[in-house]
């Protein structure tokens, strides 16, 4: 028996035994015995296993065991299924409720495989990014994003909440940002922002499903429409115009006035007390207009202003080689930039580097030449290109134990609509996910379960792109 697991887990074991059905009370029982200990996996039971269940199959005698084993690596589970009894073990809460989303997707079409696996993942940081400055995508499709990063074990939202095209969450210091410069984007729409109710709201509905929001606000490039609202922070101090062009590299903060870095405290400051994650992201990417040593010194400025805050940062790979705070994430996008002497700067310094190589983990690229969404910048990039890669081999100098982590990144110069995101989305992120989680590489195996969660996404109205490198029928 093959089931369609994605990820797939780390081992599994399934016998020739006959599926029984799923009712209303495995679910009860499983739900009640994890209520103590991990609700969130408890509460995910109930709302996603309820689809499989058989309606007028006959009532088992089922005994539901569900225990804590700290002994188990983090994050990871153990599932036992048998026809009279189910055991769930789990490493910690998390464990618990990854293992209910396995679980979700062995029972969706209503049938109990007899099965026993074991699983955990490779890398604790495992994310999708995506960019709401350039489109504006507001709570309603941001929940839905979050559903179904959690539904392939990803534990990390990165929101791309400001760049040249819009600034999209409130600053209460700073009224003009969501007055000025949110009120536009690349396709010449009405834009919008996230007032700091709605972030603390997705950012709970997102800790429901074990996921972290990490918060990007780009400096001190990509931050045209921050000086639409407040000119006096921009080298020339003139006033500007909104921008909805997609071209990058051209905008600057003033590096050392005292109102740009009065401006930076003030944005740092609320991102700090409003996020309930261990890290916000400050971007540091495509400064293009500095020199490099104007830039490290910036850097490192903005590192130490972040950590007068109690707060740990992330900056996208180019802050690699400047003296950072402890346990600062550096996240690498491309091979463009001379990558050498990240390796020597993850031996010198406490850092950690999560990966996101343009050419397989950005979703915004095409997937063929004539796909009428994203760019091919980086790559066209099809479900083969997004599974059949190794993150430590795509940093050959950093060492292995300082790779943390994977994240798919989205950006949003093409999508329009919900639609738009699912197309480029899907079927990349459970490729993305499988690598990020570290599952055992079967491409032939991960097609066939990729079939199997198209017919799901065709159920739930979720469109999706039909590579012809997978069997679809």
């Amino acid at each position: 028996m093959t089931l369609p697991l994605i990820p797939a887990p780390q081992t599994i074991a399934t016998t020739d035994a006959t599926t029984t059905p799923l009712t209303a009370a495995h679910v009860d029982s499983l739900a009640a015995a994890l209520e103590p200990w991990a609700p969130r996996a408890s509460a995910a039971a109930r709302r996603l296993l309820t689809r499989g269940v058989t309606a007028d199959a006959p009532t088992p005698t089922v005994v539901v065991d569900a225990r804590l084993d700290p002994s188990l690596a983090a994050e990871g589970y153990t599932l036992d299924l048998a026809p009279e009894a189910w055991t769930l073990t789990a490493a910690d809460e998390a464990g618990a409720f990854w293992a209910v989303q396995s679980l979700a997707q062995m029972v969706r079409d209503g049938g109990v495989p007899a099965v026993t696996l074991s699983d955990a993942p490779t890398y604790p940081v495992r994310g999708m990014m995506l960019d709401i400055a350039r489109f504006y995508f507001g709570p309603a499709d941001i929940r839905r994003v979050i559903d179904l990063a959690a539904s392939y074990r990803l534990n990390q939202l990165h929101l791309h909440l400001s760049d040249d095209q819009g600034w999209r969450l409130e600053i209460p210091s700073r009224p003009l940002l969501t007055k000025l410069s949110s009120a536009q984007d690349v396709a010449g729409g009405e834009g919008g922002s996230l007032t700091l109710a709605d972030y603390h709201e997705l950012q709970q509905y997102a800790l429901d499903r074990h996921v972290v929001i990490v918060p990007e606000v780009d400096l001190p490039g990509h931050t045209h429409a921050a000086q639409v609202a407040y000119p006096e922070i921009s080298p020339d101090g003139q006033e500007r115009e909104p921008y909805t062009g997609t071209e990058v590299g051209f905008s600057s903060l003033h590096l050392t006035s005292d109102e740009a870095w009065a401006f930076v405290d003030d944005v740092v400051a609320t991102l700090a007390e409003h996020t309930l994650g261990e890290y916000i992201h400050l971007g540091g990417d495509e400064s293009l207009t500095l020199t490099r040593e104007q830039y490290v010194t910036y850097m490192e400025r903005l590192g130490a202003v972040a950590a007068a805050h109690g707060t740990k940062v992330v900056f996208w790979q180019e802050a690699a080689g400047a003296a950072l705070p402890p346990q600062t994430r550096l996240q690498y996008w491309t091979s463009q930039f001379e990558t050498g002497h990240m390796g020597k700067v993850a031996r010198e310094q406490d850092v950690q580097f999560v990966a996101s190589p343009g050419n397989r983990a950005y979703l915004d690229q095409k997937y063929t030449a004539d796909f009428p969404l994203g760019l091919d910048w980086a790559a066209l990039i099809d479900v083969e290109d997004a599974y059949d890669w190794d993150p430590v081999a795509e940093l050959p100098d950093i060492p292995a134990e300082s790779v943390v982590g994977v994240e798919a990144c989205l950006w949003t110069e093409t999508p329009r609509s919900f639609d738009d995101l699912t197309m480029l989305t899907l079927p990349r992120l459970p490729a993305i996910a499988s690598v990020a989680w570290g599952s055992p590489k079967d491409l032939g195996a991960f097609r066939t379960a990729l079939a199997q969660h198209g017919r799901w996404w065709d159920e739930d109205g979720l469109v999706f792109y039909r590579s012809t490198q997978v069997d679809w029928d």
